[in-house]
């Protein structure tokens, strides 16, 4: 389990951002005269300062892939001409070229072919496979010291509000060779949770889920009871999708609860890496749905049903229970109460099959890299950038309003022309906790942005505006990040164990694996299988490539401890 820190300040909430403290960025000199310094030297010869203008200034070159139809501008700004651009030159002595921008879908393509020919810009963000091609093509730089030197006491903070997961997988054989581009709202933030229609429960009189036996005996009589009250056998049991362990109706919650941690790498007791979907627990989970689907509690026809068929089944009163995320309350049960004002809906830590509190997977916290060319001339930049971010997005309160970084009604979001975008994990969280701690003392005066705005509306929503129940789902007292911080206070949460790039057999047969996974878990949920095809689909699953991919997982494991 992990220990999760928190930032020391506010920031912003679905993907808007906006800032707090007031504070001058320094455009003061760092006492560093770079063109002395040269690019493979990570020993500067005065003190680094983080947000120290260069003089002269400094040209860095970058790539983007980040473009797409999202992007629009104003006031005559381009990509290459920008408020952040403007910064960069006027405050910090940088310039920032684009050798060349693309569409996002075009990006990999395009990266590949820079990537074979050599043809790679100061600083560019790259996957976790083409980190390791560059890396071992000798062409990155060591930014171990180079971190330790220039970044900012925030971004050092950020980047361990996983722990360092993320780290670790930018980590080869002791060197950091890549930073993470933490995911806004990600870690612990992605644990799941229980979406629980609580009218249904009181009509019924069952209990608040506290166990697995609570979910199966609430599932059970949501489909056999009549919870709507309209005399015909028209409700569902437990929600599930077809893709078993993705978006709304997702099982991976509960097989979470029997500790089965499917798509996983977890340590086994002797210590070595295991995947998760192939490990005993797994057998017992998938039994117990099968159980369900043969009694008729969940559809029987869940195999074909994406999870937006079962947002339309929930806006429809016809299903009131399901595994989630936190931001399904506002986009999928909302519909529910726009039909049924009078519905109830709240959601529930995932339950465990026994005593011990249920610990739900987390996604990784990065899936993207920032990485620098060997011997490029300034190998600090890219990290300044990522201060300079930092700084401007998140710790400076621009006033007058409006915010010149955030989006406003024409649709310009300048925040994002950003090209080194590193956000804070704990986004939603800490705006949860700032306005519970301000209703506690009935007043949100002194809240900043965007504390500020949950606080109106759920004021707002108390006083009769039930178009905002969806504010009172996401960040109410009972609401879904009370679930997240209750996660985080008790420590509840797993990363996966593998955070390396793809291993040679994992890239050539995982995603084999992963459908002959699906199909048969599928079938063994259907009764097309007996639950003894597990055991045959272990077998094959090691056989066709799953113990080379984990012999190969392990060896990373080794060399990355």
């Amino acid at each position: 389990m992990m220990n999760y820190r928190k930032p020391g300040i506010l920031t912003l909430i679905l993907m808007l951002t906006a800032a707090l403290a007031l504070s001058a960025c320094s455009s003061s000199g760092d006492g560093t005269n770079t063109a002395e310094q040269p690019g493979d030297n990570q020993t500067p010869a005065a003190p680094a300062d983080p947000l120290g203008k260069y003089d002269p200034p400094i040209e860095v070159t970058t790539v983007r892939g980040d473009i797409n139809q999202g992007f629009k501008y104003k006031n005559g700004d381009t990509i290459d001409n920008n408020i952040w651009t403007r910064i960069f030159e006027e405050q910090y002595g940088i310039k920032v070229k684009n050798n060349w921008t693309v569409d996002e879908s075009q990006y990999r393509q395009k990266l590949n072919v820079s990537i074979a020919s050599g043809d790679i810009p100061d600083f560019l963000m790259v996957n976790k496979e083409e980190m390791m091609r560059l890396n071992d093509a000798g062409q990155l730089e060591d930014l171990t010291t180079i971190l330790e030197q220039y970044g900012s006491p925030y971004l050092k903070d950020l980047l361990q509000q996983d722990n360092g997961v993320a780290l670790k997988a930018a980590t080869v054989e002791g060197k950091l060779v890549g930073i993470p581009k933490m995911q806004v709202n990600g870690g612990i933030s992605t644990g799941e949770m229980l979406w629980v229609r609580t009218d249904w429960l009181k009509k019924l009189n069952l209990p608040e889920p506290k166990t697995i036996d609570d979910v199966v005996r609430i599932a059970t009589a949501f489909a056999k009871e009549d919870p709507d009250g309209n005399g015909k056998a028209d409700t569902r049991g437990l929600g599930v999708n077809n893709t078993l362990f993705q978006m709304h109706g997702t099982v991976k919650g509960f097989f979470n609860g029997y500790k089965a941690y499917p798509d996983f790498w977890i340590k086994d007791a002797s210590g070595s890496l295991v995947f998760g979907s192939i490990q005993p627990e797994m057998k017992a989970a998938l039994e117990q749905l099968a159980k369900l689907y043969a009694d008729g509690i969940i559809d029987q026809e869940f195999a074909v049903k994406p999870w937006d068929k079962l947002a339309e089944e929930i806006a429809a009163g016809k299903l009131g229970l399901a595994y989630g995320t936190v931001s399904d309350g506002g986009h999928i049960h909302s519909k529910n109460i726009d039909n049924e004002p009078d519905a109830t809906w709240r959601p529930y830590p995932i339950v465990s099959v026994d005593d011990s509190p249920a610990v739900p997977q987390l996604q990784d916290t990065a899936t993207n890299f920032y990485v620098v060319k060997k011997g490029t001339k300034n190998p600090e930049a890219m990290i300044k950038i990522a201060n300079i971010y930092l700084k401007h997005y998140y710790e400076t309160n621009y006033a007058p309003e409006p915010n010149p970084f955030i989006s406003d009604s024409d649709g310009v979001f300048p925040g994002k022309y950003h090209p080194v975008q590193i956000d804070p994990l704990n986004v939603n969280l800490e705006a949860y906790k700032q306005v519970q701690e301000a209703r506690e003392k009935g007043d949100g005066s002194m809240l900043g942005f965007p504390a500020s705005v949950h606080f109106e509306r759920l004021t707002q929503y108390e006083e009769g505006d039930k178009k905002l129940w969806f504010a009172t789902a996401v960040f109410g007292p009972e609401g879904s990040y009370s679930i997240i911080d209750y996660y985080n206070n008790k420590n509840l949460g797993i990363y996966s164990e593998f955070q390396g790039a793809a291993t040679p057999t994992m890239s050539q047969k995982m995603s084999s694996l992963k459908k002959m996974q699906d199909e048969a878990f599928t079938k063994i949920i259907m009764g097309q299988s007996p639950i003894s095809a597990f055991d045959k689909f272990v077998e094959d699953w090691k056989k066709l490539g799953g113990d080379r991919i984990t012999e190969e997982v392990n060896e990373w494991y080794s060399q990355n401890q």
